[in-house]
């Protein structure tokens, strides 16, 4: 497949499964792979099936068993490379310089955020 083939595949990860089916039916209308797990295990146990295949972790913080940090943090053991947007209800003890959608988020800016660290720029918030 070529570059110009190659649709970005997103890794999105929330316990809540109305959160997960929104922002997957968000992201496949706009023309990514979209893969969904229910918690930062299942994530992580998807990415290591194939960590080159992932342009992009979306993840909730707070999960019931690992959370998105720490399955964020396994994952670029992996592969550094890999970005990361977190979801959140609160924006408490992140460390700084992180990608964050607050949530309810409206999906435009969610759609704006993904573009924009999947392309490298800064966000002009």
């Amino acid at each position: 497949m070529s570059g110009a083939e190659k649709t970005e595949t997103i890794l999105v990860a929330d316990d809540e499964p109305q959160i997960r089916e929104i922002v997957h039916t968000l992201l496949t209308r706009q023309g990514y792979t979209v893969v969904t797990a229910a918690n930062g295990q299942e994530a992580l146990e998807k990415f290591i099936v194939d960590p080159a295949a992932f342009d992009l972790l979306v993840t909730d913080i707070v999960m019931p068993g690992m959370d998105g940090i720490s399955s964020y943090k396994e994952m670029t053991k992996i592969n550094p490379a890999l970005k990361v947007i977190y979801m959140s209800g609160f924006a408490d003890n992140l460390p700084p310089y992180v990608h964050i959608i607050l949530k309810p988020f409206n999906p435009v800016q969610l759609l704006h955020m993904i573009r924009t660290v999947l392309d490298n720029k800064l966000l002009d918030l």
